[in-house]
């Protein structure tokens, strides 16, 4: 009896989990490719780039959509079952909330270890091809970009002027190039005539510029210099198109292990110490909010019944969106160094298991706080009053 009533309610929950996944999967994915509507779009692609691509991005979207597609899937099967009288015709039959905790863990328990295996198995190696992959479009689209005429600021911190070019054999007819890539000085090359070159299996384009002045003022507007030149190589790796990729041909930390970023951030020789453990427990934090997400949906979809269960809905995307805002502003905090990087991505997990083990009290002890009851009967008053009904006083029957 107990194991068919488990079986049932694992099945209930894995239905929803299933469609709010993929429907939260579709919505990242569509917005990261909006985002890279500038490579995509203007350049060669093909249907299977575009499916390497997708393919490549999802374990760091799964990262993310699973912790959300668990809330809201349990949340769902607990609603519906709520709102069916199933769950009072269990507690009718002797089964209490303490006994569908089991089949509730072993989806939450089953969602955690698929997103540790993707955080520490997968995502390393699925990014490191994403950005070789986006790096291999750039170079094949780089003619696409060299529109003349128009200015040109796809590599961040540098804006480009061509009056013609030759997409061609990649030559350039009077070239104007704005270089603020030193925060405290202003850089702008103008010369007659450019060449761009890709050497082959080298992660760099040059411009070899030629005929042409440089001049370099400082903020301070002292030891400004200009500087005429015959031949003059503007070198540009790959790697200031695409941010993923740490600086000075390092790599990145999105491409690194859980070791490796665990030697980083305990090394006090690097700079970017904060970085590395940011990283570090952002994949070790999110999966596990996979749990304490989880553990919120069945108090929130069985405590309200039949016309009151939208509240416990909106209570819980309210959950997920309090969630995901201290997180967002705990990683702030910690890239400026105001708390340590572990408080700040393990303190959003340590309030929600709070908040679960709170309501999972409550749930078994069947008992149905004042501020459910407000919830309520607000909600009801609410609709009524769009129905022209109003809602009788306290005094009236």
């Amino acid at each position: 009896m107990k194991k068919t009533i488990t079986r049932y309610l694992i099945t209930e929950q894995m239905i929803p989990l299933s469609v709010s996944l993929l429907a939260l999967s579709f919505i990242l994915v569509t917005g990261r490719l909006l985002q890279l509507t500038r490579y995509l779009f203007t350049s060669p692609i093909t249907l299977s780039d575009l499916l390497q691509i997708v393919i490549f991005i999802m374990p760091k979207l799964l990262l993310f959509a699973l912790p959300m597609a668990t809330l809201i899937g349990v949340l769902l099967a607990f609603v519906r079952l709520s709102s069916d009288n199933e769950l009072i015709a269990l507690r009718a039959s002797g089964v209490g909330a303490a006994q569908y905790l089991p089949a509730v863990l072993a989806v939450l328990l089953l969602t955690t270890a698929l997103s540790y295996v993707n955080t520490i198995s997968i995502i390393p190696s699925s990014t490191q091809a994403f950005e070789n992959k986006l790096k291999s479009l750039g170079r094949v689209s780089l003619p696409t970009f060299l529109k003349d005429g128009t200015f040109i600021d796809i590599v961040p911190n540098l804006v480009f002027y061509f009056k013609e070019v030759n997409p061609t054999d990649l030559s350039i007819q009077g070239v104007f190039v704005q270089d603020q890539r030193q925060p405290d000085v202003r850089m702008v090359i103008v010369a007659e005539e450019a060449q761009i070159i890709t050497p082959r299996n080298i992660n760099q384009i040059i411009f070899k510029i030629s005929n042409g002045i440089i001049t370099r003022v400082p903020d301070n507007l002292k030891d400004a210099q200009a500087v005429s030149f015959k031949v003059y190589d503007l070198t540009l790796s790959l790697d200031d198109l695409f941010s993923t990729s740490a600086k000075g041909g390092g790599k990145g930390r999105r491409v690194m292990t859980l070791r490796e970023l665990y030697q980083a951030m305990t090394d006090k020789s690097q700079k970017s110490s904060t970085a590395f453990a940011l990283e570090f427990h952002q994949r070790l934090a999110l999966p596990l909010g996979c749990l304490c997400l989880g553990l919120i949906g069945p108090p929130l979809g069985s405590l309200f019944r039949q016309r009151s269960r939208m509240t416990g809905v909106t209570l819980g995307l309210g959950v997920f969106l309090t969630y995901y805002i201290l997180l967002s502003a705990g990683k702030g905090l910690g890239e400026n160094g105001v708390i340590p990087a572990g408080v700040a991505l393990w303190t959003p997990n340590i309030l929600t298991a709070v908040l679960s083990g709170c309501l999972w009290r409550l749930t078994i002890s069947e008992a149905h706080p004042r501020l459910f009851t407000l919830l309520s009967t607000m909600g009801t008053a609410v609709r009524k009053a769009r129905r022209g009904i109003t809602p009788p006083g306290p005094g009236e029957a």
